[in-house]
């Protein structure tokens, strides 16, 4: 059994080299006491990720700013917590409120919806590869993984879909530029005003219903009581973050991961089935959202460590999904794997409510770029992935060239 550590888990050199780092401890002691940040457990194997996962009632998700009954929870956002982050619903809550807004959201998101929407998902990644297909040249996060999961989230949303670069930008910014960056200042000086807009758009929701998905959440009743403007914005924010950026950074990495390695991607241009088993692969290896974190309600047991009751809980699903005990050749891409049980949705009541639409549009935005600019190829020194996050994985930009095409014309996806 390892001794306790005392690492600085959000230190820039422990971030770039998190990979190794979480390698040694799954090796040495997959769950083990970190002193730092008043203390705190990082746990880094499959097992033990999963029980934690598994365990809504032991590893609680919500974030009480003041602590109840000794429990000073410190939720999503990492250890330390920012300053001032609000409470962000769905990730952030558990129970029976959790449990209804669930209700809530599904009829959204489960499989027959989301395939239900293939046709306008297919309208909207074809126009915005017609907008770059007779230059080539483009870059793939700015110009194509970045808005058409955003003018989807939006649409499903009720929001007018032409506005999708102002969240894009900002959610987008939030994970792409270190905290001295002036360009991530200048996407957080919009918060507040982010904020008050979706705050209106709740209020314009409750005067005027229609069929969206804000709708079904400012009509609802979680545990008992109609949700306030302030919950529905959180849950609003962590909606719209969550299918911005999470299907974003898969397609980027597995874009990147095919032009980076053409024989793969031959094998998918020959055999598009194989498309499927890729983008869970892709998931597997790089996880988009890396961490998470939890605190135990109870003292308990996980992996031969003594968990007390009020102890915070660090899980990093990238970890899981690397660990050899769990995966073959875990430490490579296999796009055409047969069982994969990863862990990228999380498990039990909290796994990802968006798990349908992410596949769905990854495997339709991948296909589409093989069928229409096969012979990208990604300018390297261009190339920039996330710098400096434990939270999520992808990609800032990606430019690239390729052969010149012809565009198929589909109509703009914005209304006139």
């Amino acid at each position: 059994m390892s001794d306790d550590i005392d690492v600085d888990h959000q230190d820039a050199d422990f971030v770039a080299h998190r990979h190794q780092r979480y390698a040694e401890l799954r090796e040495t002691c997959p769950v083990v006491h970190n002193a730092a940040y008043g203390g705190f457990w990082m746990v880094t194997d499959y097992d033990s990720v999963a029980q934690v996962a598994r365990d809504n009632e032991t590893f609680a998700h919500r974030y009480d700013p003041e602590p109840q009954e000794g429990i000073a929870y410190r939720g999503i956002c990492g250890i330390p917590r920012a300053p001032n982050l609000p409470r962000m619903g769905v990730s952030e809550i558990d129970g029976r409120e959790h449990a209804d807004l669930r209700r809530v959201i599904n009829p959204f998101m489960v499989t027959k919806a989301v395939e239900a929407n293939r046709d306008r998902m297919a309208q909207v990644s074809g126009w915005f590869l017609d907008e770059v297909i007779e230059s080539g040249a483009c870059d793939l996060v700015d110009d194509y993984a970045t808005p058409v999961p955003a003018v989807m989230t939006l649409e499903m949303m009720g929001m007018p879909s032409e506005n999708w670069r102002y969240y894009a930008d900002f959610f987008h910014a939030t994970s792409s530029f270190t905290k001295d960056d002036p360009r991530l200042h200048a996407a957080l000086a919009n918060w507040s005003t982010m904020w008050e807009e979706l705050a209106d758009y709740t209020r314009y929701r409750r005067a005027n219903p229609s069929s969206d998905l804000t709708s079904a959440i400012v009509g609802s009743v979680l545990d008992g009581s109609v949700p306030t403007d302030e919950q529905v914005v959180g849950i609003l924010w962590n909606l719209v973050a969550g299918g911005i950026d999470t299907t974003t950074s898969l397609v980027s990495w597995g874009l990147h991961y095919l032009g980076t390695h053409p024989a793969d991607r031959q094998r998918l241009i020959d055999d598009r089935a194989l498309i499927v088993s890729a983008v869970e692969e892709f998931l597997r290896f790089y996880s988009p959202s890396e961490s998470l974190t939890r605190t135990a309600t109870r003292d308990v047991e996980l992996g031969g460590r003594q968990i007390k009751r009020g102890d915070v809980v660090f899980i990093s699903w990238v970890a899981a999904n690397r660990d050899p005990n769990a995966f073959e050749r875990a430490g490579e891409v296999v796009v055409d794997r047969e069982v994969n049980k990863h862990l990228a949705f999380g498990l039990g009541g909290h796994r990802c409510v968006g798990s349908s639409i992410a596949r769905l549009q990854s495997e339709l935005m991948i296909a589409d770029v093989l069928d229409r600019i096969p012979d990208y190829q990604i300018d390297l020194d261009g190339f920039q992935p996330y710098p400096g996050n434990l939270l999520m994985t992808g990609v800032v930009t990606m430019p690239v060239t390729f052969s010149p095409g012809e565009r198929c014309g589909v109509a703009a996806p914005f209304a006139d």
